[in-house]
């Protein structure tokens, strides 16, 4: 099983707060893969460069391919990350989010193992 979007907003992840904010949030439950950011398909949170890079589901066939496009996106994101917006950034999240919540780790991996517990 994986379980790594419920991983992003632990203590020990260096998630951004914009990106944990994302997590947090009622967008958390829009995600679809894409390749905009890095070239390869994965899966994030919709956001505006998503949606009118993706060619509508997401999958751009002018996305440079990896590692090329998540240079081409770097001075978009940063610019957009100055003024508070993550219009350009990589929300990265499973289909999801609803497990995502600020805790030690730990705490998490136990929460979540006590679903699976006989």
């Amino acid at each position: 099983v994986q379980v790594g979007t419920a991983l992003l907003c632990a203590d020990e992840a260096a998630t951004s707060a914009m990106h944990r904010a994302a997590l947090m949030s009622e967008a958390a439950r829009h995600t679809t893969v894409t390749n905009v950011f890095t070239g390869r398909p994965a899966r994030g949170i919709v956001n505006f460069a998503i949606r009118e890079l993706g060619d509508g589901d997401g999958i751009s066939a002018l996305a440079p391919p990896f590692p090329y496009a998540g240079n081409a996106m770097g001075m978009l994101k940063g610019a957009a990350e100055k003024q508070g917006k993550a219009d350009f950034s990589s929300l990265w999240s499973g289909q999801n989010a609803s497990q995502c919540r600020e805790a030690p780790a730990a705490d998490i991996v136990a929460a979540l193992s006590q679903g699976f517990s006989r």
